[in-house]
């Protein structure tokens, strides 16, 4: 049986100036029919906020769990849900934010799903901050490496609206020992509908979760 804590925590971000500096210097010496179609990955961790151009863009919180409960239904996940928080802010029109998928380890991506009060998209105004919860049910073995990739163009097998545009890809911090244990434990989440952000709610827990140390509880193992 399942139980414990399933928030995944983590402390700190790090910017990485070096792979910025590699990032500019790939972008000048290609020769210019190259790469024309690729999107402009833009990384970071949760509680970070990244400036997409277009919109600014921050993972609050990250957790998993079995059920999630909606308002208006209860959805019961085949393997897990990957619960993932965000913080949309458009920056020069109002932008609908289409694209949302997890990639593990192995190169799978998977898609959420909009039960439980779960976004499979969001829309957001400028300088307003707008809330929305992420759900995706993956199984066991694809939650250590997780990353969720956030975008305007909407998901596709080849990414094909999200070409010559900015996209986040933020690494969920979730090793191997925390997949166990997050796995193991048993949780309902009870997802908030879209709307507009409080400031100051939601922000980033803190603690560690390669190592489970944690203000809110131990969410993480050894690796």
């Amino acid at each position: 049986m399942r139980h414990g804590r399933r928030r995944i925590t983590w402390s700190g971000t790090a910017l990485v100036l070096g792979a910025v500096t590699a990032g500019c210097a790939l972008v000048t010496y290609l020769p210019q029919d190259q790469g024309l179609d690729t999107p402009v990955v833009v990384e970071g961790v949760p509680g970070e906020t990244l400036d997409l151009t277009y919109a600014e863009l921050t993972v609050t919180d990250v957790r998993v769990a079995d059920t999630l409960e909606g308002t208006t239904e209860t959805a019961v996940a085949g393997g897990t849900f990957l619960v993932v928080d965000v913080t949309w802010r458009a920056t020069r029109t109002q932008t609908t934010f289409a694209g949302a998928e997890v990639t593990d380890s192995q190169g799978r991506r998977f898609w959420p799903s909009a039960l439980g009060d779960c976004a499979a998209s969001a829309t957001s105004q400028p300088g307003y901050a707008w809330r929305a919860t992420y759900c995706f049910d993956v199984p066991e073995d694809a939650l250590a490496g997780a990353t969720v990739r956030l975008a305007r163009g909407s998901q596709s097998e080849e990414h094909a609206e999200q070409r010559r545009d900015a996209v986040a890809v933020v690494d969920l911090g979730i090793t191997a020992g925390a997949a166990r244990t997050l796995w193991d434990a048993a949780e309902t989440v009870r997802p908030e509908p879209q709307g507009f952000a409080v400031p100051g709610a939601g922000d980033a827990a803190t603690g560690d979760a390669s190592t489970g140390d944690a203000s809110t509880g131990d969410a993480g193992g050894d690796a």
